[in-house]
């Protein structure tokens, strides 16, 4: 009798250990895959000559909503100085398919107007994207209705993140993500708003620069204008000793009020100023002979963040 115990606890304690083991090797496997919306889009950099990771977070809960999500994210024109959409606008996605946990992408005729250099960085830039995604183990692709072959003729089958090296490219690597406060005029010139951004950028890029590129662009404040104009270039831009340097083109502001101008100055200035290591910005029009320098309200060549004219503090 006594024996007999023995043995069942020596069984029990063999299942015990078996099951920790399973269990810990498929937590292994789930936590590769995504769970709670996070997910890196592998994007272009703006040679194409690598792939660009910037991380996003989905809201979309179900498998066939984030492969729309991704699908539409890969494929749509990206308005970013530092990386591109991988799927070009000559090639379309005509439909995903999946079954079990195999996932079918089916890509229009044009496709196969790719280079090998394209083909190979769209292949993998989308293989990797949506391989992230829980319910996916593997992906193929298609050209309308038929395999995709490779440059003997053969099918290409199924892949995975595994079926790609993965450096394309150093600048991959060099992939940043930032929050920047920043600040744009409102339209009638009355003061200036504040919204956080959540920015991707190249780590060789400086951040003021990247202010700058932000700065530009439409802002989510409906009465609110880029602080940049779209016909503004930023000719050059440098920090040192605390003060932020911004040379403008002679374009600047030339059709507007001066309301509006020093609203716009002031955006600016107290986007660069939310920065580490900008304390004062100087801003000079044009370059050359022809150069001016902007003064401040106190009559100096330097600008100082002025929280007052933030209206929604």
């Amino acid at each position: 009798m006594k024996k007999n115990t023995n043995q069942f606890l020596r069984i029990v304690v063999c299942f015990s250990i078996l099951l920790v083991f399973f269990t810990a090797c498929g937590s292994k496997r789930s936590s590769q895959k995504v769970d709670k919306g996070d997910v890196t889009i592998y994007y272009l950099n703006q040679t194409k000559t690598s792939l660009y990771p910037v991380g996003v977070k989905m809201k979309e809960k179900t498998t066939p909503e984030r492969i729309h999500y991704l699908i539409t994210k890969l494929s749509t024109n990206v308005e970013d100085a530092d990386y591109t959409n991988p799927i070009p606008d000559s090639v379309s996605v005509r439909h995903t398919t999946l079954k079990g946990r195999k996932l079918t992408v089916s890509f229009s005729r044009d496709y196969q107007t790719l280079n090998s250099e394209q083909e190979a960085l769209l292949r993998a830039a989308v293989v990797k994207t949506l391989i992230q995604l829980r319910g996916i183990d593997s992906i193929s692709f298609k050209i309308v209705d038929e395999a995709l072959l490779d440059g003997q003729g053969s099918p290409i089958g199924a892949m995975t993140a595994d079926s790609f090296v993965d450096d394309f490219g150093s600048e991959q690597d060099s992939a940043r993500e930032a929050e920047l406060t920043l600040f744009y005029p409102v339209a009638d010139g009355s003061g200036i708003c504040r919204e956080v951004h959540d920015v991707h950028y190249n780590e060789n890029v400086p951040l003021a620069q990247v202010v700058l590129r932000q700065l530009g662009k439409k802002p989510e404040t409906a009465d609110a204008l880029p602080a940049i104009p779209s016909n503004v270039k930023v000719l050059s831009v440098n920090t040192s000793d605390g003060v932020c340097y911004v040379d403008l083109d002679q374009s600047l502001f030339n059709n507007e009020t001066v309301s509006y101008q020093k609203m716009a100055i002031y955006s600016i200035v107290n986007s660069l100023c939310k920065l580490d290591q900008i304390n004062r910005v100087q801003i000079m029009i044009g370059s050359g002979e022809n150069a001016t320098i902007l003064e401040s309200d106190d009559l100096s060549n330097t600008f100082a963040a002025d929280e007052s004219f933030v209206l929604n503090q």
